[in-house]
């Protein structure tokens, strides 16, 4: 089970790390192609609540938005859950520290 586990985390930075590489590319040519260009862009995935930004010299930043606060109202606070969200959040504070991805992970309450 946990094999499994490890193998659908690097498969999805794998990706994510593909995915950054294609957005690095679309940014350059976009620059060369418009001689003006302001710094910084935006990707949406819609309908997933997924949006990169990007910004020059620094790594891509992906934002996903989670229903933490309507998860929160509805179980009343139940501390399983909420112990949890704080764990995720933790987690992925540790792993944008450790610069071991190639982007950078920001999870939004919605």
């Amino acid at each position: 089970m946990n094999a499994k586990r490890i193998i659908l985390a690097l498969a999805v930075v794998g990706g994510l790390s593909g995915f950054s590489a294609v957005v690095q590319a679309q940014e350059a040519k976009a620059a060369v192609l418009s001689p003006q260009t302001f710094p910084g862009s935006k990707y949406s995935l819609a309908p997933l609540p997924v949006e990169i930004y990007t910004q020059p010299g620094e790594r891509p930043t992906v934002a996903f938005s989670t229903p933490c606060i309507q998860i929160e109202r509805m179980t009343n606070g139940f501390p399983p859950i909420l112990a949890f969200e704080t764990f995720m959040f933790t987690v992925i504070g540790n792993v944008n520290e450790l610069n071991v991805l190639p982007i950078r992970l920001e999870p939004v309450c919605i």
